[in-house]
């Protein structure tokens, strides 16, 4: 190992363990500091780029330096527009201060620094779930359910009185992207024997399996479907394997038949009819429809956009806070429109564009890893990250790190060779 890379490495199992248990430092733990932990990992950050600059592997590139242009011109715009400093500041942070470390991570990191990243994925799937189960079982209103700042009745409804899980995280969106990262690992431990130990590998298998159902999440469902649909990229190219996946297969589906009549699947019954229901439309195309509108709304606003925006970070929900002292979205939910209305039609959609390259530059690099090496780990980790970088909201604190740092991992996984297989 390069010993200039060892504290940089060390710093980011520290972001690790930050981005799992953050949520529970704001709801449990420290909730009366609970703001200041939502930015946490922003210092560690700031030390990994010095640890980086010392070491001469800071991203000098001209994806970092198109990073620091817009970040300029935010600020300008932004104070044209008579944003709150605090707002403007937070706002930077939300969109820019995070993305050099998926450079840092893919040049500094190696697949056996991966491998180890998604052992201890795996092994936190069970205690997750668990936690998950406990949060199900219990009030809204109970101590195991509060929100940041330790509020009572804060999460997400989910169907049947129960609330919508968000384990360790500070709301189920952790849970949708935690799983999403497992789903990946769990993935390439059933391709690549011997990666990971079969009995976790068969426990986080379990774990996942009754996640979906206990989140009351359509989100998670959605994740792990696409994680899969990457996972069958890699098998169609030798169908001879797929016997070696059945096993998997038949035990989830016991599982889910055995649990047919609980209230688990019963109240995600619910959550999906009452959602449908609520469109007035059939699955397909309410969720279809959902997705496309992502990506034509922005196109919509622009028409109506101020030309340099009404301010980085105003689009945020903590940037709402800051401004109104309200949770709440002020410009838009989505997050393409958010970014278009804050720094206008110009600069929002270069910014778009510019994430557009690097879930591209995820999906390109890492089949390409697969091509040339067989490894598949880089191209499942793409498949569990690369929407979450294209589109994901990064107003919360855990959503902007896991899309961050599962970039950074797709990175990483396609820096050393491996025998050919999986």
């Amino acid at each position: 190992m390069n010993q200039a890379h060892r504290p940089i490495k060390a710093a980011l199992w520290l972001y690790f363990w930050l981005l799992l248990f953050e949520g529970v430092l704001r709801k449990w733990v420290l909730p009366q500091f609970s703001d200041a932990i939502f930015v946490i990992r922003d210092p560690l950050v700031i030390v990994i780029y010095l640890l980086a600059w010392n070491a001469r592997v800071f991203p000098l590139r001209p994806a970092t330096f198109a990073l620091g242009i817009y970040a300029t011109i935010s600020i300008v715009f932004a104070v044209y527009s008579n944003v709150p400093m605090a707002v403007t500041i937070f706002g930077l942070r939300t969109d820019f201060l995070h993305l050099p470390l998926v450079f840092i991570m893919g040049d500094v990191l190696d697949h056996d620094d991966v491998v180890r990243f998604g052992r201890w994925t795996l092994l936190l799937s069970i205690p997750i779930l668990l936690l998950m189960w406990w949060q199900f079982s219990s009030p809204s209103g109970a101590w195991i359910n509060a929100g940041a700042s330790g509020a009572r009745g804060a999460q997400l409804r989910g169907a049947m009185g129960r609330i919508r899980p968000p384990g360790p995280f500070s709301f189920v969106s952790g849970v949708v992207a935690y799983f999403a990262l497992v789903g990946a690992f769990l993935t390439y431990g059933w391709m690549r024997r011997g990666s990971y130990a079969r009995g976790l590998i068969w426990l986080a298998t379990l774990a996942t399996a009754l996640a979906i159902p206990i989140s009351i999440s359509r989100s998670l469902l959605f994740a792990l479907l696409v994680v899969g649909a990457f996972g069958v990229a890699v098998v169609a190219r030798d169908l001879r394997r797929v016997p070696a996946y059945f096993g998997p297969l038949i035990a989830v589906a016991a599982v889910f038949a055995l649990i047919s009549d609980s209230v688990i699947l019963q109240a995600y019954r619910t959550r999906w009819e009452e959602s449908v229901g609520a469109s007035q439309s059939g699955f397909s195309t309410n969720v279809l429809g959902r997705m496309a509108g992502e990506f034509t709304e922005p196109f919509e606003v622009a028409v109506t956009a101020p030309m340099l925006g009404h301010g980085i970070g105003m689009g945020t929900v903590a940037g709402a806070r800051l401004m109104t002292g309200q949770y709440a979205f002020l410009l838009a939910e989505s997050e393409l429109t958010r970014i278009v209305l804050e720094l206008g039609p110009i600069l929002g959609f270069a910014f778009i564009g510019w994430r557009l390259w690097l879930s591209l530059l995820l999906v390109l690099r890492s089949w390409h890893w697969v091509r040339t090496s067989g490894d598949s780990l880089a191209w499942l980790l793409t498949g569990a990250t690369f929407l979450a970088v294209l589109d994901g909201q990064w107003g919360p604190s855990t959503n902007l790190g896991f899309a961050v740092f599962g970039a950074g991992l797709a990175l990483a996984a396609a820096n050393q060779p491996r025998e050919a297989g999986a």
